[in-house]
């Protein structure tokens, strides 16, 4: 599509007239300040960076000093600051989820993160379903303590809750260049099944929320607007084609790295709101890696007319920060005692980390279900499952500390041992493979029991076949009227995640040790682990 022909979408043409007889209100020949003008603007964008302080390594660990590593947040402050220094027109934003995913967080929780965002050059920030995990207590004081404009419109926290009457704000306004851009924020809204929020926190539909925050700086004159959203990539896109007003969507919780040779889509997605206008929608995947950069040119109606950018990858090479350099080494000191403190060792060369664990079996995964495992059989456990959300690092080869199990798990939920139906458990499995083709953190690990699917199946009826293992390696078909006897975290017995069937089995007794201390123990009792019975996901789609 062509300039002429984005201009001429129903809202370019309303904007367009609007502009006009603002113009014929002028004096002829003479400038009008209040008239609209084309506005070029330069977003850079951040999410799901997920307390990767120092960047990742070349496998995706976190580093713990940014000097060989990838990204980190003082090559994000620096390659803002950068950028603010040669244009007048930039706006930074991050789209959430900067609590947990590596050991500064685990060890440092919201005060060091807040003590990074003072040192951000950020213009605003939403937030993400994990800055929920500590409880809104913490996520109060959190607020409370750091400087930085927080947007989220769909926030709707009731009286005892302790954000309720905090400082997030629905949307923030910008003056770029003489001309006012609006940003909404919209929240992760399904931290009720993902996070710990109190009961009194709720949200309002993102959607029409999103329709009367537009609505409301429309009529304060803003035409150029912002969504920063934690939704996902697939929400953020039906936002795009549902609502107009709105002309960019910089998103994130999806953990999708858009661009040119991304198999997950082009950078920018261009959709089409209802109005006809282009909506351009941008993510930068996740671990501070990438600073997402993206150019827009709009028209004097506010209407985008021309884009460029993508996700820039932050080098080793790239400059970094140094207050925010000196500040994440300050906490790396701190986390030393956790890094030397060996709990055991493996030699187990298997895929593993966050994202492997959401897409079929893992080191990490199968590690924690065996070790809860190991913890039931004597009260007649026969398999284990646990959500692969859970699981947010690698465990490499070689000496595991208790920093290293930290970062693996750092939920530290409790273990319970419940009674369940086969039916229930296959029910359990299916809502596991529900999301996408298959694979995504509800995917179950086990331990006791292997499956196989096909993610190109309708959602609930992926499963192709579920077998009980026994301690010998033997098999059998799981019986849908059998009864079974189960380890599972806490989260998925409560019904997290929207599992429900498991909440509804009946409880034997609760652990008294945490998930990740009965991972500790295991390891002590068979270090060095040398291997792991595999095959326990095969999730395929089929050639079809």
């Amino acid at each position: 599509m062509n300039v002429a022909e984005r201009a001429a979408t129903p809202r370019g043409m309303r904007r367009g007239m609007a502009c006009l007889v603002l113009a014929l209100a002028c004096a002829c020949g003479t400038p009008c300040a209040g008239a609209p003008r084309e506005l070029e603007l330069r977003i850079l964008h951040t999410n799901d960076t997920h307390a990767f302080l120092a960047g990742a390594d070349s496998a995706g660990n976190a580093c713990f000093a940014s000097a060989a590593c990838i990204g980190g947040m003082g090559r994000i402050a620096a390659a803002i600051r950068q950028a603010r220094a040669a244009h007048d027109n930039v706006v930074a934003l991050d789209a959430g989820d900067q609590f947990q995913g590596t050991l500064f967080y685990s060890v440092g929780k919201w005060p060091l993160m807040a003590s990074v965002d003072r040192l951000m050059p950020y213009d605003a920030v939403t937030l993400g379903n994990h800055e929920f995990d500590d409880g809104c207590n913490a996520l109060a004081s959190f607020l409370e303590a750091q400087p930085l404009p927080v947007a989220a419109a769909n926030l709707a926290p009731e009286p005892g809750c302790p954000l309720f009457g905090s400082r997030v704000r629905p949307y923030i306004v910008k003056t770029i260049r003489g001309v006012r851009v609006g940003i909404v924020g919209l929240a992760n809204d399904g931290i009720g099944k993902l996070a710990a929020a109190c009961p009194q926190t709720r949200f309002r539909d993102a959607r029409t929320t999103l329709e009367a925050c537009v609505r409301e700086l429309e009529a304060q004159g803003v035409r150029h607007i912002i969504a920063l959203t934690h939704l996902g990539l697939e929400r953020d896109r039906a936002l795009a084609r549902a609502v107009s007003g709105v002309d960019v969507i910089v998103g994130g919780h999806s953990h999708t790295c858009l661009g040119r040779d991304s198999e997950e889509g082009p950078y920018p997605v261009v959709e089409r709101a209802p109005d006809g206008a282009p909506v351009l929608v941008v993510t930068a995947g996740r671990a501070a890696r990438y600073l997402g950069e993206l150019t827009v040119v709009f028209d004097a109606g506010g209407v985008p007319l021309r884009w460029s950018g993508g996700p820039r990858d932050l080098a080793p090479s790239a400059p970094v920060g140094e207050t925010v350099e000196r500040l994440v080494a300050e906490a790396a000191a701190r986390l030393e005692a956790y890094r030397t403190s060996i709990v055991g060792r493996h030699e187990v060369r298997m895929p593993d980390g966050m994202d492997r664990c959401r897409a079929g079996e893992c080191f990490s995964g199968m590690l924690l279900v065996d070790a809860m495992l190991e913890f039931g059989r004597p009260l007649g456990a026969s398999l284990a499952l646990y959500n692969s959300g859970g699981v947010r690092a690698a465990l490499p080869p070689g000496d595991i500390s208790r920093g290293d199990l930290l970062t693996a798990y750092p939920f530290g939920g409790g273990v319970q041992v419940r009674e369940y139906t086969g039916a229930q458990i296959r029910e359990a499995l299916e809502h596991g493979l529900a999301e996408g083709n298959g694979a995504g953190p509800h995917l179950l690990q086990a331990a006791g029991l292997r499956y196989a699917a096909d993610g190109s199946r309708p959602a609930g009826r992926r499963l192709l076949s579920v077998d009980v293992v026994d301690e010998q390696g033997g098999t059998r078909p799981l019986d849908p009227q059998g009864r079974y006897t189960a380890v599972v975290g806490d989260f998925l017995a409560q019904g997290g995640d929207g599992f429900a069937m498991l909440k509804a089995g009946r409880l034997l007794t609760v652990c008294p040790q945490k998930d990740r201390d009965l991972v500790e123990a295991y390891i002590r009792r068979h270090s060095p682990l040398t291997s792991l019975r595999t095959g326990r996901i095969r999730l395929e789609r089929s050639a079809e």
